[in-house]
């Protein structure tokens, strides 16, 4: 990024109270953007958001999928770029709550580019779905943005439908010859980083049981998953967003989809990453008890980010063994009672410096 360039700029954060939303509002907060955020009621109380603070110039709780509400405030907010995160986020439940994926995922992307349409302001949009969205081939190559999208479980099927979405309003609104807002989308592996207390997600429950002195249960030790630095995929979103905004132009490449994933060394068994993480907490403890038998997921899935890197300049600076560092530094950090917010700003400004 050019290092003025979102000073001053009103920029959209949908999902700004998840884990990437938290640390993407401060992110921009340090790059002196004007942040707007639209996320799901009750959950500006989650403990990240809630200890890190960001500074919000205006935030909007709500559900994605109330499109008078969405409009309402996007049209009023009238930022120039847009960035969604707002979504079901996990694999899980989603046996139990199809429809409300399926709503979330799908109706909210919609709901969204349909305010977008109204708001001429609008200068960039970035949706980010994720690497699930991919036909699983059990490829040991990495999927690159050309290969078929899939439907496999709720989740995966809704991320493959936010890609078309997009397609379909890139291709029937946004062109050049219509309202020429470049957009794009983002595909990212896992990411990991401090402030993630999802339990049900491997590393912050592993973290919750390293610092507090509980053994750890995992399953599918063997099982490669890919791993990577939320500040290196959040990097590569503000990177992308730049460029869109810059090329004032909805034909440019830019405005595609994108994977951002991580090198050769973040993709790791489950168990060797299970004990690089133990190795920072003083007697950390876990045991093996089989394999994960209630989600469907991929065995292997790894990202090819060649087009990011020659397109965008964009790459990770951290390698997986800092990343696990870092996430264990945040952890103790916090723990002993330091401020949150302090912490993740010495992480991002560490980041840049």
């Amino acid at each position: 990024m050019t290092g003025n360039f979102f000073k001053g700029k009103k920029v959209l954060v949908t999902g700004h109270t998840g884990f990437k939303g938290t640390w993407l509002s401060l992110m921009l907060e340090n790059l002196g953007a004007i942040v707007y955020g639209y996320a799901l009621e009750g959950s500006e109380a989650t403990p990240f958001f809630a200890e890190a603070s960001p500074k919000i110039e205006k935030g909007c709780m709500g559900l994605i999928q109330d499109r008078k509400k969405v409009y309402d405030f996007v049209t009023a907010a009238k930022p120039e770029i847009v960035i969604h995160l707002a979504s079901h986020s996990t694999l899980n439940k989603g046996a139990e709550i199809t429809d409300y994926i399926f709503d979330s995922n799908v109706t909210g992307v919609v709901n969204l580019l349909e305010a977008v349409r109204s708001t001429p302001s609008v200068k960039a949009v970035l949706i980010v779905t994720s690497d699930k969205s991919y036909k699983n081939i059990e490829s040991d190559e990495g999927y690159t943005e050309d290969m078929e999208l899939g439907a496999q479980d709720p989740y995966s099927t809704s991320k493959a439908c936010q890609e078309l979405i997009t397609e379909c309003y890139r291709r029937s609104f946004f062109s050049k010859d219509k309202l020429n807002i470049p957009i794009a989308t983002a595909r990212a592996s896992n990411v990991i980083g401090g402030g993630d207390y999802n339990l049900t997600r491997l590393f912050p429950y592993l973290l919750d049981c390293f610092s507090n002195g509980k053994t750890a249960e995992i399953r599918s030790y063997d099982s490669i998953r890919p791993w990577q630095n939320v500040l290196d995929v959040l990097n590569g979103y503000l990177i992308l967003v730049e460029k869109l905004y810059n090329s004032c132009d909805a034909s440019e490449e830019f405005s595609s989809a994108f994977n951002f994933g991580p090198e050769k060394d973040g993709f790791v068994k489950v168990g060797e990453a299970t004990e690089l993480l133990a190795k920072e907490f003083e007697n950390s403890e876990f045991i093996v008890s089989g394999e994960m038998k209630s989600v469907i997921e991929t065995k292997i899935l790894k990202l090819d980010s060649s087009k990011a890197k020659k397109v965008l300049g964009w790459s990770p600076k951290y390698s997986f063994e800092e990343t696990i560092k870092m996430a264990a530094a945040f952890q103790k950090r916090r723990n002993s009672g330091e401020p949150v917010k302090k912490i993740a700003l010495d992480f991002i400004n560490g980041y840049y410096n």
